[in-house]
């Protein structure tokens, strides 16, 4: 494999988003083609006034980077993108308690179907994790699914991708998953 190199996402790299989600992230399951990663970003209390057409959250995700209210890296390889991850402030996902300004969140991988078990997510985290650092962030939480049935499309990564770079499990969720939680220095 030759060597990941990443991008924030911003209205600079909004292009490349757009045309792996139009395209290339879920040609394996066709069922999710239409996130374009907007799902955390809606606030429940709002169930039924956001999109969730493809159409809908495609707008949405444009609308949402150029207000700077969506956050994540694009990872490439070649120069194609080959993965994405929804990480940034903890406030961007409305649904998720105790937000602060000191916890950012990790919450989808969605790696190229032909990529997939190469280290893609790995590397995409271990960046993530120093971009999150560098902007000042104190603690980073995730909400890896558990349970076995999840694992083939465990889009938030796998629970032992986190505890190899020092997440520890701070709640068991059920269903939902565990919280883990890092903390930077």
């Amino acid at each position: 494999m030759s060597e990941l190199t990443f991008k924030r996402l911003s209205v600079d790299s909004l292009h490349d988003f757009l045309d792996y989600f139009d395209h290339e992230a879920f040609t394996d399951n066709e069922k999710w083609a239409g996130c374009y990663c907007q799902f955390y970003l809606n606030d429940p209390a709002k169930v039924g006034s956001q999109p969730t057409s493809k159409e809908g959250n495609r707008q949405s995700a444009c609308d949402r980077v150029e207000s700077g209210d969506m956050d994540g890296y694009l990872a490439y390889q070649d120069g194609k993108v080959v993965g994405w991850t929804a990480a940034g402030a903890s406030s961007l996902f409305p649904g998720l308690p105790d937000a602060s300004d000191k916890l950012a969140r990790i919450l989808c991988f969605v790696i190229h179907p032909d990529h997939r078990g190469e280290g893609v997510a790995t590397g995409m985290l271990d960046h993530a994790i120093a971009d999150l650092s560098a902007r000042g962030f104190a603690a980073i939480e995730a909400a890896p699914y558990t349970a076995p049935e999840m694992q083939a499309s465990n889009y938030r990564g796998h629970l032992s991708m986190y505890q190899k770079v020092g997440f520890e499990v701070v709640v068991d969720m059920g269903e939902f998953g565990v919280l883990v939680r890092k903390h930077l220095d």
